[in-house]
């Protein structure tokens, strides 16, 4: 009975991975992943269909290598003397880290999914956690560093216990309040600063992207029109069509076949249905979603005008949906307009005073990037009102970090760390 809960809680798992991994596809992948079910599955029919699409030839975009690290993963965990039901587990679970190497479930998310206790679901991603590359599967930047410190053996050090008691300080740059709490002088933070910053915030992009694969973006959504209504054509149609093969339907109903042939052919049939319908899901999603998205922000897509302040949390709310589902419905994928095409994310910005937050985050990028010395949120803050744009330092903060700019005292002591 137990084996059979396992069962039935790994099979969920896997329907869910599988819808997770059809709407987070881009056309191209999606392509693939269809072409790869039907080899498996004779109810399947595939066949390719380019037709004549013109897109820029300069714009470029390097395609992932994930299935062979993940492949590579579930090898090394295959090795491992595990229970059963923790290895199938870390097997689905290695399923969900994306080209960053991250994993963005919670263990209670994960319970869910597994109807599982935390504890089985927490060893199972201790397994994972414990395997090449350091830092592998981590929730976030802290986990992420605090496990290739323990590869490392570093436990003992004054930079692991910045990391393990104040790591959100530190990546806030609350260098000032860890240097008191922990009685440092400048050249030990400094030196812990240099300890740090020698670790990997991406630990799987250099087994997942390969650059000598590199081909032209192709629009997962094409804008026929917006009047009367916004048309929108999949990019998908014009690589690919899946469908039930009509054949095996007629040697399955045939009085010759053996009982055995017709249950395994049943398994198959509805196989291919039930992938069919994860197919049709995804499409009338993603189709809901990006009809949406595009009639909010027309000005800016037909006129070029002002971005209008949208969040994937609002989109979230609007569709009755979890904010982590729009975030993998919109990620790398790509509309386009014309002779335009452009990433759907960067239909998305955030309210700022009367500016987009994409528009504010440009300007205090122009500003870092342009200044000679390394200026504070502060001193960001007030370039800024001089441009008219009036927001705070703790916002300047935040829309940095967006942008992945790295506080004045990092930049300042990394500066310094060149020069040398």
């Amino acid at each position: 009975m137990e084996r059979q809960n396992l069962q039935q809680s790994l099979h969920q798992l896997q329907v869910n991975i599988l819808y997770q991994k059809l709407l987070q596809a881009s056309a191209v992948e999606l392509s693939q992943i269809c072409e790869n079910a039907a080899e498996e599955n004779p109810f399947l029919e595939f066949e390719k269909n380019y037709s004549h699409f013109a897109i820029p030839e300069h714009i470029l975009e390097r395609i992932s290598g994930k299935s062979s690290f993940i492949d590579r993963l579930k090898m090394e965990i295959s090795y491992l003397n595990l229970d059963p039901e923790v290895s199938g587990i870390a097997d689905l679970i290695i399923e969900l880290i994306d080209d960053d190497g991250y994993l963005r479930f919670s263990i209670d998310e994960m319970c869910q999914m597994l109807q599982k206790d935390a504890s089985v679901v927490q060893k199972a991603l201790n397994v994972i956690q414990s395997l090449e590359p350091p830092g592998i599967a981590a929730r976030d930047f802290q986990e992420c560093f605090i496990l290739q410190m323990k590869a490392k053996k570093m436990e003992n050090t004054p930079a692991f216990k910045v990391l393990k008691e104040y790591g959100k300080d530190f990546l806030e740059g609350r260098f000032s309040l860890i240097k008191k709490k922990m009685k440092l002088t400048d050249t030990q933070l400094s030196t812990i600063i240099a300890e740090i910053r020698k670790l990997d915030p991406f630990p799987a992009r250099a087994f997942f992207l390969k650059p000598e694969e590199i081909l032209p973006k192709f629009p997962d959504f094409i804008i026929k029109s917006f009047e009367p209504t916004v048309s929108i054509e999949f990019g998908e149609d014009r690589i690919f069509k899946i469908f039930v093969n009509e054949a095996y339907i007629r040697v399955m109903k045939a009085k010759t076949i053996h009982k055995n042939e017709k249950v395994f052919l049943n398994q198959k049939m509805n196989q291919a249905k039930k992938f069919l319908m994860y197919i049709e899901n995804r499409r009338q999603f993603l189709g809901k979603l990006i009809r949406y998205i595009v009639e909010y922000q027309r000005d800016f897509i037909c006129n070029n005008g002002i971005l209008k302040p949208l969040t994937e949390t609002e989109l979230a709310e609007k569709f009755s949906c979890s904010l982590s589902l729009v975030s993998r419905a919109i990620s790398r994928k790509y509309i386009s307009y014309g002779s335009h095409i452009f990433s759907v994310k960067q239909l998305f910005s955030y309210p700022s005073g009367k500016l987009s937050q994409k528009s504010v985050m440009d300007e205090i990028e122009n500003i870092t990037k342009n200044s000679d010395t390394a200026l504070s949120d502060r001193q960001i803050s007030e370039r800024l009102k001089e441009k008219g744009i009036v927001i705070a330092p703790r916002t300047v903060n935040k829309y940095r970090k967006r942008r992945e700019i790295l506080n004045s005292y990092l930049r300042r002591s990394f500066d310094k760390m060149e020069k040398k």
